[in-house]
C-alpha cells in the first residue's frame, strides 16, 4: 500500500485540479487567481501534495526541455503503449494538464455527436473543418478518422479499394478483404494494406506513414526509367520522406492520441510543434523571435483552446503572450 505522501495516493481529480492550478499560476493572469488558488491549496493536504507533484512533472516535461539537462538526457529507446503503463491514467492526465489548462475531459465532436459513425458511399469526397476530428465508415467496413482540416477522396469497386489523401491526416482501420487490397495515395506515395490500422499524413516536404497494427507497404516515387522502391513497415514504425529523404523511424510514443484531440511530443522543436497545433485553430500562435523555434518541447497536451495552449507554452519557456491586431497570439521573450 502506498504511503499517504506518495503520488499513488493522490486521486485523479486532485491531480487534474493541480495541473489546472499549476498552469494558471504560471500564466500572465496568475494574480487574478491568487486568492482562489490559496483557498484550494489550503483546503486539504492532498491539494498541496498534488500541486508539488504537478510542478515536478512540469520539470520532467516542457519545463526542462530548454535546459542543459533536458538537452542531454537519454530518452528511452522504446516505451510501451500508454494503456500498458502502470498507473497510466492518472500519470498521463497529470502530464497533459500541467501543460495546458483543461476544464474537463474534452473531445472533438462531429455534428452527429452521440450517433453512430456515418457510412460513406464509394467515390464520395469527405473533409473536416479546422478544429474538427471526425470518423466515417466506408461501404467495405473500413473506418477512416479525419484529422483537423483534412480531406480524402474514395473509390471502391469490386476489384479495388482506393483512397486519395488530399490534405491533412487520416487514420485507417482497414476491414480485411483478401480479394481487394486497400490503397492510400498521398503526394505520389502509395500505401497498401490488407487488414491493418495506420495513419497517413502530410508533413513539410513529404508524407508520414505510421503503422499501429498489422503490416503495410509504402511504394515510393519511381525514378525516370526505374522501379519504385517498396518499404514494409512493422507495428510501431513510421515511414517519412521529409524533403524527399525516405527513412523508417520509430513511432512517437503518443502516436495513438491525436484521434481524441491529444498531441504528444518528445523533444520536438517548438517551431515544429506550432506548425502542427496551428492546424487546429483559425487563430495562430506565432513566435516573436525566430530563435525560439529551436527550443524543444516534451509532453502531451491538447491544441485547443488556443489561448490556454499559448499560456501554457509561455509558462513552460518563461515567455509572455501578446495578441496581434489580427487576433493571433505572439510568444515573446519575457
Amino acid at each position: 500500500m502506498p504511503s499517504p505522501g506518495t503520488e499513488d495516493s493522490l486521486s485523479v481529480a486532485d491531480m487534474k485540479q493541480a495541473g489546472i492550478w499549476f498552469a494558471r499560476m504560471r500564466s500572465p493572469d496568475a494574480e487574478k487567481f491568487r486568492a482562489e488558488f490559496e483557498r484550494w491549496h489550503a483546503a486539504h493536504p492532498a491539494h498541496a501534495r498534488a500541486y508539488e507533484e504537478a510542478g515536478a512533472r512540469w520539470l520532467t516535461a516542457g519545463g526542462i526541455a530548454d535546459t542543459e539537462m533536458g538537452r542531454n538526457r537519454r530518452l528511452p529507446e522504446r516505451r510501451p503503449p500508454i494503456w500498458e503503463m502502470p498507473g497510466a491514467r492518472p500519470a498521463f492526465a497529470a502530464i497533459a494538464l500541467v501543460l495546458v489548462v483543461l476544464g474537463g475531459l474534452w473531445f472533438f465532436r462531429s455534428p452527429n455527436e452521440g450517433g453512430d459513425t456515418p457510412q460513406m458511399a464509394a467515390a464520395q469526397p469527405q473533409s473536416t473543418r479546422v478544429g474538427e476530428i471526425r470518423s466515417v465508415k466506408l461501404a467495405d467496413g473500413t473506418t477512416v478518422t479525419l484529422d483537423t482540416d483534412s480531406a480524402i477522396e474514395v473509390r471502391l469497386t469490386k476489384d479495388l479499394r482506393q483512397v486519395r489523401l488530399v490534405r491533412g491526416r487520416a487514420r485507417f482501420d482497414v476491414a480485411h478483404d483478401a480479394a481487394r487490397p486497400f490503397r492510400v495515395e498521398a503526394a505520389g506515395r502509395t500505401v497498401t494494406a490488407l487488414g491493418t490500422m495506420f495513419d497517413v499524413g502530410f508533413e513539410p516536404g513529404g508524407v508520414r506513414v505510421s503503422l499501429l497494427r498489422g503490416s503495410v507497404e509504402v511504394r515510393g516515387i519511381a525514378p525516370a526509367g526505374g522501379v519504385a522502391a517498396v518499404t514494409r513497415l512493422a507495428p510501431g514504425e513510421c515511414f517519412t520522406d521529409r524533403a524527399r529523404r525516405a527513412e523508417v523511424v520509430k513511432a512517437s510514443p503518443g502516436l495513438q492520441q491525436w484521434v481524441s484531440g491529444m498531441l504528444d511530443f518528445d523533444g520536438v522543436p517548438l517551431g515544429d510543434v506550432l506548425e502542427q497545433t496551428n492546424r487546429y485553430s483559425q487563430r495562430k500562435i506565432r513566435l516573436g523571435d525566430p530563435s525560439l523555434a529551436a527550443q524543444r518541447l516534451t509532453g502531451g497536451f491538447r491544441p485547443l483552446p488556443v489561448d490556454e495552449l499559448a499560456a501554457a507554452l509561455a509558462a513552460a519557456f518563461s515567455l509572455r503572450v501578446e495578441q496581434s491586431p489580427q487576433g493571433d497570439l505572439i510568444l515573446r521573450r519575457a
